[in-house]
């Protein structure tokens, strides 16, 4: 089976971004796929968005991608400032057919993808853009393992909640990290790919994910989030936005 990469939760973090191409190129990986959230807290969201639409085989939607078009009252103050900001970035005018692009590729992406044999969600299998499949649930939420280990027959990957590992259909959450960050797909089980701009679980190099002979191995990748710290101030964007990135939180 040919190997692919996935990468999800970029958050318009060009620098990241760059840095997890270029660690694909230098695997010999061809095929990128994105689980969402293209935009949303960064500061550059035309690049960020050229460059998927350039080099991803499909990109899903995200929540955030969604809020660019919907209501706000579902995302935090931050969140909420930072899809503002995104939408007068991006919002195409009578001479910006390069906005024009970009706004429309975020319009219309699909909400799941079946692909590779495997499943895609940015959220999960349950409700595809916007719940979480998070690395408490299978001891806190059972219930809710239990439906979406029911809507799925093969593994299925997401984002969403920038925590990079495995749920198998035990439920139990296995994180990835340095000493394990390769796992065997087998049956049923929930791949979280982490996140590229934005990462959360301690760890501040951005996550991606590659896929190849029936194994899901994590990746992170340095980059200078110091440039990309810069463009958030320089932005106008909240002072938090920039700090979380140092501290992968």
């Amino acid at each position: 089976m040919t190997a692919f990469a996935i990468i999800s939760d970029l958050h318009s973090n060009l620098e990241a971004v760059e840095a997890v191409f270029a660690r694909i190129d230098a695997l010999g990986v061809r095929e990128v796929v994105c689980l969402g959230d293209v935009i949303g807290y960064g500061a550059d969201p035309s690049p960020t968005t050229r460059l998927v639409m350039q080099r991803c085989k499909w990109t899903l939607l995200g929540n955030h991608d969604w809020g660019l078009f919907h209501s706000l009252e579902e995302f935090n103050p931050l969140a909420r400032e930072a899809l503002l900001f995104t939408r007068r970035k991006l919002k195409p005018g009578l001479f910006s057919p390069q906005r024009r692009a970009a706004w429309n590729f975020l319009q219309r992406l699909p909400e799941r993808m079946q692909d590779f044999g495997y499943l895609f969600f940015h959220g999960s299998p349950r409700s595809p853009v916007m719940e979480y499949v998070l690395k408490s649930d299978g001891f806190l939420e059972p219930e809710k393992m239990a439906q979406i280990f029911a809507l799925i027959d093969r593994p299925a990957f997401v984002g969403h909640t920038h925590w990079p590992g495995i749920h198998r259909a035990d439920f139990r959450f296995t994180q990835a990290t340095d000493e394990q960050r390769t796992f065997v797909l087998e049956g049923p089980c929930v791949v979280n790919v982490g996140s590229v701009g934005q990462p959360r679980d301690g760890d501040p190099r951005a996550s991606f994910a590659v896929v190849a002979d029936g194994k899901v191995e994590i990746h992170r990748v340095p980059y200078d989030f110091r440039r990309t710290q810069a463009k958030i101030l320089a932005a106008g964007l909240h002072p938090a936005l920039a700090e979380r990135l140092a501290r992968g939180k």
